[in-house]
C-alpha cells in the first residue's frame, strides 16, 4: 500500500514556488513526490427540540348565565266595596174614611111642617192611591278577592367570573445539518520513485 504522510501547508507552499519559480531544475533526480489532495467537509444531521409557543398562564372570562323564572304576583288586593241597594216601593190603592159616623140634627119637612130630627150620618169613605215602601234602601258591603297573575323575569343563575389556565409551552423536534469537520486541502508524500515519473 502506499503510505502517505501530511506536511506542512508552508513548507510545500515554499518548494512548489521554488519548483515553479526555476524550470532549469526540472528534469534532475527525483528524491518525493507529493500530491495535493482535497477533503471535503463533513456534515451530520442533528436533532433537537426548538419551542415554537412558550407556556404561560392564560386568563379566560366565563360569561355570567341568566334563566326565566315564573312568578305570581299581586296585581290588586283583596277589598271590601260598599254598594248601595235603593229601596223597593210599589204603589198601593187604598179605601180609607173620609169621615166617620155621626149623629146630628137637621130640619125637615114632614108632612109640610118643619120638623127638627135627629139623623144619623153613616161614615164617607173614599180610594186613595200611596206608594208603600217593600224594601228600605240600604248599604252592603261586597268583599272582591284578590287578583294575581304571573309573569315570568330574567334572574341571574351564575355570575361571570375569570379563570386562569395554565397553557403547556408547543415544543417540536427540528432536524438541521451542521458541520462536523470544515473542508481542508493539503500534501501527501506518495512513495515510491516510480510515481513521480
Amino acid at each position: 500500500m502506499i503510505q502517505c504522510l501530511p506536511v506542512r501547508r508552508g513548507i510545500l507552499a515554499a518548494i512548489l514556488a521554488f519548483s515553479v519559480a526555476s524550470p532549469a531544475l526540472a528534469g534532475g533526480k527525483t528524491l518525493a513526490c507529493y500530491q495535493q489532495v482535497h477533503q471535503p467537509a463533513v456534515y451530520r444531521t442533528v436533532h433537537q427540540q426548538v419551542v415554537v409557543r412558550p407556556g404561560g398562564v392564560v386568563h379566560e372570562t366565563i360569561p355570567a348565565r341568566y334563566g326565566q323564572v315564573s312568578e305570581t304576583v299581586l296585581v290588586e288586593p283583596e277589598r271590601l266595596v260598599a254598594r248601595h241597594i235603593p229601596a223597593v216601593v210599589k204603589t198601593v190603592n187604598q179605601t180609607v174614611m173620609v169621615r166617620p159616623k155621626s149623629v146630628g140634627w137637621e130640619w125637615r119637612h114632614v108632612h109640610g111642617v118643619k120638623t127638627l130630627c135627629k139623623v144619623v150620618h153613616p161614615a164617607q169613605y173614599a180610594t186613595q192611591t200611596r206608594t208603600v215602601v217593600v224594601h228600605p234602601a240600604r248599604t252592603v258591603h261586597e268583599r272582591v278577592p284578590a287578583r294575581y297573575a304571573h309573569r315570568s323575569r330574567t334572574v341571574l343563575i351564575e355570575p361571570a367570573r375569570t379563570i386562569a389556565r395554565e397553557v403547556p409551552p408547543i415544543v417540536k423536534t427540528v432536524a438541521r445539518t451542521v458541520e462536523v469537520r470544515p473542508a481542508s486541502s493539503g500534501w501527501v508524500q506518495v512513495s515510491g520513485k516510480t510515481r513521480c515519473h
